[in-house]
């Protein structure tokens, strides 16, 4: 065995401590200026590689994921990270293969949330719950923390996406779970801030409870500012400034919007700015400052598209599905050098032995032909996927800038009866927005589920006529949740007309108005039945069509379907549906 000298020890010694403290370096720029990340991250790297130090390259690329992430290049930090995960399990570093796993769940975390795209939620999710059970193994307490607050905002996003509530409530306990392990056992401090912050937002978009949250938030703000953590003050901004918002503070929420747009344009973090941009464009929407809101919003959707386009999905799911294949390779190639030294040992069974490893190894081949051909398949059908939803979320964006030029334009109108008209054309194409951004949240773009595009839509049509959740009774209960998109397009647009017709005309003397929408399922038609609680339109008084009835009928014309309505205590529209099932199959 041969050994270094003593000079030759202390000189990589000292230069792989030259590495660290580069390292350490970069670190210290983690909240306040990327740039600087890069630089150190890259000279650790170059200096590691020289050093043939694998631990080195793998600390520095791992700096340098951190980098690539927060520039909003997800594609080039997942490889990275794909490729450290590696390293450090071959290492058998234990706490650095969490704290990377961490980080690409982080990365599909903050892609998911951008698209609310529920398969990059889905990734982050699985590998965030990975890494806190190897932490909670290892007695990692830090990283404990760290996993438990990414499945609480991943969860939160999940909830905004899918519409399921009580994943709020989720992540609101894993936060508090992560308090109590900072307060029992003292470690972890450095994590307070987020999780104040992350609480803070659940009391705001669930709770309901502004002043507890805007108390969160302030610790948050007080915690980060002590630290100079620039970028966590991004995130409390942001979300006092939502706060602000809900308590119908304009001035406040404005004033807070304005704080993050400058410093995220400080620090360069594109992510963030595309939160500050969408944050602005809700307070001049308050504000009645319609031209700055449209402006906002085409600026947020442009940063959006840039950092989350359809060429980097394909990119990374190439990546995933390479790292995958090399780690079943190598498990692969692990049980075959076994069998390989179980042949040697027992080589006296001789000709029966080596016919039946033939025979094995033909069905091997067999079958990894087979799943190289269904990989091929899936592949091609993940990348159609792909295609379509960025396809929805094109349209879903054009309709909304059609919709908010429509709001413009209704606005210039001094003719109420031009104004109204150009009003209800804008709820129409805001109807249409709804059904595609429902298509590229979900895997199967063929299928929608109806129930919470209906509550999507009666939502926008009550605040759109002024009226508050609170004091308006919305009830809607479908035998059949998931249809064919083919079936829902027509539908949508249908219920959006009798909905607005109830809206604009049903409830003017009615002291709690309600809106009851149920559909009836059977082997062959649906039966959908809309109706309010007013005084019963009279169909007599109106012998002359508008457009909104024309629509109607052609709608249920193109349905096959028949309408009745019934003016008793309300007026009640019943729809008889045409339906089987291998069509929705």
């Amino acid at each position: 065995m041969s050994v270094l000298p003593t000079g030759a020890a202390d000189s990589i010694q000292q230069d792989t401590a030259v590495v660290s403290a580069l390292l350490s370096r970069a670190a210290v720029f983690s909240q306040t200026d990327f740039d600087s990340i890069h630089y150190y991250a890259i000279k650790a790297l170059e200096l590691s590689i020289h050093l043939s130090f694998s631990k080195g390259v793998a600390d520095a690329k791992s700096m340098e994921a951190n980098y690539q992430r927060r520039k909003g290049n997800y594609a080039g930090a997942i490889e990275l990270v794909l490729e450290i995960i590696a390293v450090y399990d071959s290492l058998q570093l234990k706490k650095q293969l969490i704290k990377a796993k961490i980080l690409l769940a982080d990365c599909y975390k903050e892609m998911g949330g951008e698209k609310g795209t529920v398969e990059y939620q889905k990734k982050g999710l699985l590998l965030s719950r990975e890494a806190q059970q190897m932490a909670e193994k290892e007695n990692y307490l830090p990283e404990v923390i760290s996993s438990l607050n990414e499945q609480g905002i991943i969860l939160r996003d999940m909830s905004k996406t899918t519409g399921r509530s009580a994943l709020m409530d989720s992540a609101f306990l894993l936060y508090t779970k992560g308090i109590e392990i900072i307060n029992q056992k003292g470690e972890g401090q450095d994590q307070l801030g987020k999780l104040y912050n992350n609480i803070s937002q659940v009391y705001n978009e669930h709770y309901r409870d502004y002043a507890k949250a805007l108390d969160y938030q302030m610790k948050a703000v007080a915690f980060n500012t002590e630290r100079k953590n620039q970028l966590s003050l991004t995130h409390n901004y942001n979300t006092i400034a939502g706060i602000y918002l809900n308590m119908k503070d304009i001035q406040q929420a404005n004033l807070y919007a304005h704080k993050m747009l400058a410093l995220s344009k400080e620090i360069k973090a594109p992510f963030r700015l595309v939160n500050a941009y969408s944050m602005l464009r809700e307070v001049h929407k308050k504000m009645k400052q319609y031209d700055s809101a449209l402006f906002y919003f085409q600026q947020s959707v442009a940063i959006s598209d840039s950092i989350n386009n359809l060429e980097k999905s394909r990119q990374i799911a190439d990546m995933q599905t390479k790292y995958e294949t090399r780690d079943k390779e190598s498990r692969i190639g692990f049980l075959d050098n076994l069998n390989k030294t179980k042949s040697q040992r027992l080589w006296w069974l001789g000709g029966t032995a080596v016919l039946l490893l033939l025979l094995l190894s033909v069905v091997w081949l067999q079958k990894r032909r087979s799943q190289l051909q269904q990989q091929k398949i899936s592949q091609q059908s993940e990348k159609l996927q792909w295609m379509m939803k960025e396809l929805h979320h094109r349209v879903k964006n054009n309709l909304q800038i059609v919709s908010s030029l429509l709001n413009l334009q209704s606005y210039r109108l001094k003719d109420e009866e031009s104004a109204a008209a150009m009003r209800e054309s804008q709820l129409r194409v805001q109807a249409m927005s709804l059904m595609h951004q429902r298509l590229y949240q979900v895997e199967d773009v063929t299928m929608v589920n109806f129930k919470l595009y209906l509550s999507d839509l009666a939502d926008t049509l009550m605040k759109a006529y002024g009226y508050e959740p609170d004091k308006f009774d919305l009830s809607i209960k479908l035998e059949k949740e998931m249809l064919d998109v083919d079936t829902v397009m027509p539908m949508g647009l249908l219920v959006n007309e009798i909905i607005t017709n109830s809206f604009k005309y049903a409830y003017e003397n009615v002291a709690r108005p309600s809106l009851t929408i149920t559909m009836q399922a059977s082997d062959s038609q649906l039966q959908l039945q809309i109706a309010d609680n007013g005084p019963g339109m009279d169909i007599t008084a109106n012998k002359q069509e508008g457009f909104g009835k024309k629509l109607i009928q052609a709608l249920t014309k193109q349905l096959k379907a028949t309408c009745s309505v019934k003016t008793d205590k309300g007026t009640s529209y019943t729809l008889i549906i045409p339906y089987q099932k291998e069509k929705a199959a």
